[in-house]
């Protein structure tokens, strides 16, 4: 009798046991796909690897603790990539190509063109698509389904133009005298940028001299000694990863180290830095998102800039799809919409009318080639956003 008793009770603490276990067991639904079109090869793929990391990293976490939970079940994601290439040509394809694969976000295109020659495209899939685009002319698309977790030009020239000023005036006692080079790509990141900054030094009273060059010209030295004859004895620049190393040699062979220099957040991208030596650009001063000063609960300290953008792409997404309880393109972007005081590690997101996110401004000073955060500047109650 004592046996059989002992063999029931046994019985009964497994079939609670295995209560237990079907309570907590996930059921699981369709995977949640993120689509990302982005240079796998040709000149921009280290950036577009920096991306992916940045995703997979943020994706990696977030299915390490079940996926994203929904009322209807739990949902592992799946991120699938396209190589555009960096050609503005190429990414409607490769959008398309990401959609028709079941993708409810597109994550890119690394460049402002690309964003741009989007517009009609994303009207038509009615997907949200994330980026890191600058350029000013998005916001003026006034297409709900973009966003971008970065400040654009007009607002990152207000602290580039103000901090060349500043710091010649900390030099020289006033501006005078000061004579600003704006060498810039030709493409739609260098004359969205050189236009802002001609507004600002123009309001300013600060004479400029401005010059373009192709995206990918790996020989600057003839644009140097041009601004060189004209008088420049200070520069900004929104360049690209090879013409940003070509103007940081030709600028250092040329003797210029102890100008002035500021550039768009390019300047803070590690496959960059590696195209340079620590003397080309040392002092050199740039916009950045998120710099070797940063940590993140611990992790690595010293991420790449795509990388820590496309993690914070990644859970801008992810949390829109947890406060719309579906990853239905249209309640994501709804919900996107409604954000403020959402935290990511590139900033506090804002979400105005149309496709802005971040409001804050980070300046990086390049020591050894290491960009090292020097201050920061939030815009956000410039727009009605925050405290």
């Amino acid at each position: 009798m004592k046996k059989l008793t002992a063999i029931l009770l046994s019985l009964v603490l497994i079939l609670a046991m295995g209560v237990g276990l079907v309570e907590e067991q996930k059921v699981y639904g369709e995977p949640i796909v993120f689509g990302l079109t982005t240079p796998v090869t040709g000149a921009q793929a280290a950036g577009g690897l920096q991306a992916q990391n940045g995703m997979k990293l943020r994706i990696a976490e977030e299915n390490a603790n079940g996926g994203i939970q929904l009322s209807d079940g739990w949902h592992m994601i799946e991120l699938k990539v396209e190589d555009d290439q960096g050609d503005s040509t190429l990414c409607d394809t490769t959008v398309r190509k990401l959609v028709s694969e079941g993708a409810c976000a597109i994550f890119g295109p690394y460049f402002s063109g690309m964003t741009l020659a989007l517009d009609a495209t994303i009207r038509e899939l009615q997907v949200p698509l994330i980026n890191s685009a600058t350029s000013i002319k998005i916001p003026a698309l006034e297409n709900p389904w973009i966003w971008r977790t970065r400040c654009d030009d007009g607002l990152n020239v207000l602290i580039l133009g103000k901090a060349v000023i500043d710091d010649y005036t900390a030099l020289h006692g006033s501006t005078e005298g000061l004579k600003v080079g704006i060498v810039c790509a030709n493409d739609e990141t260098g004359t969205s940028a050189a236009a802002s900054y001609k507004a600002y030094f123009e309001k300013n009273g600060v004479a400029y001299y401005e010059d373009y060059h192709n995206k990918d010209d790996a020989d600057l030295s003839a644009y140097v000694q041009k601004a060189i004859a004209a008088g420049v004895n200070a520069w900004v620049s929104s360049t690209h990863d090879i013409a940003a190393a070509a103007l940081a040699k030709a600028m250092y062979e040329a003797g210029l180290t102890d100008q002035i220099v500021y550039m768009n957040p390019i300047l803070a991208q590690t496959e960059v830095l590696n195209l340079m030596e620590p003397e080309w650009v040392e002092g050199w001063g740039c916009v950045s998102d998120y710099a070797a000063s940063d940590t993140r609960d611990g992790k690595d300290p010293t991420p790449d800039v795509q990388g820590a953008l496309y993690y914070s792409h990644t859970s801008v997404i992810i949390e829109a799809i947890k406060r719309a309880d579906s990853f239905e393109p249209a309640a994501i972007r709804d919900a996107i919409a409604q954000m403020n005081g959402f935290e990511v590690v590139v900033g506090t997101v804002y979400a105005s009318e149309y496709t802005n996110l971040l409001y804050e401004i980070s300046i990086a000073k390049i020591r050894d080639l290491v960009p090292t955060i020097v201050g920061s500047v939030s815009m956000a109650s410039d727009y009605g956003f925050g405290e």
